[in-house]
């Protein structure tokens, strides 16, 4: 924790990038021209719901995990833009995640752009989805 307190001090004293918030969202409305998101769920969630990474760690890993070990699904993840912008500060997600068996949980790695312009802190969310409706 220590860490990431230095590194943030030491981005705002302009040593090294900025970071990103990553969010996992909670309690989302449907949408008409999504599929509908998962505003609770029993069978899956996501292991922490906030991130913070520099621009040039190159990716963050979000993990996934599935809260009954005895349930087999499909579900869609995806990137939603915030302040941070898709195809700028990181790469669009958007796939589907089969959680088999015994499977306890699933990583995805979400790319993050290194760039040389200075911004404050952005942030982007990760939603989960469920791609029967």
């Amino acid at each position: 924790m220590f860490e990431r307190f230095a590194a943030r001090k030491a981005a705002s004293a302009g040593m090294t990038k900025e970071f990103l918030s990553i969010k996992g969202q909670k309690l989302q409305m449907e949408s008409e021209v999504q599929p509908a998101v998962l505003s609770q769920n029993d069978n899956v969630a996501f292991k922490c719901l906030h991130y913070s990474v520099t621009e040039s760690s190159g990716s963050v890993s979000v993990t996934i995990i599935k809260k009954n070990l005895n349930s087999e699904g499909s579900y869609g993840v995806r990137t939603v833009e915030d302040t941070a912008k898709e195809g700028r500060e990181y790469d669009k997600f958007d796939e589907i995640v089969t959680f088999m068996g015994r499977d306890a949980e699933k990583t995805i790695d979400i790319v993050i752009h290194d760039n040389n312009d200075w911004q404050p802190d952005l942030t982007f969310s990760v939603e989960i989805y469920d791609i029967e409706t």
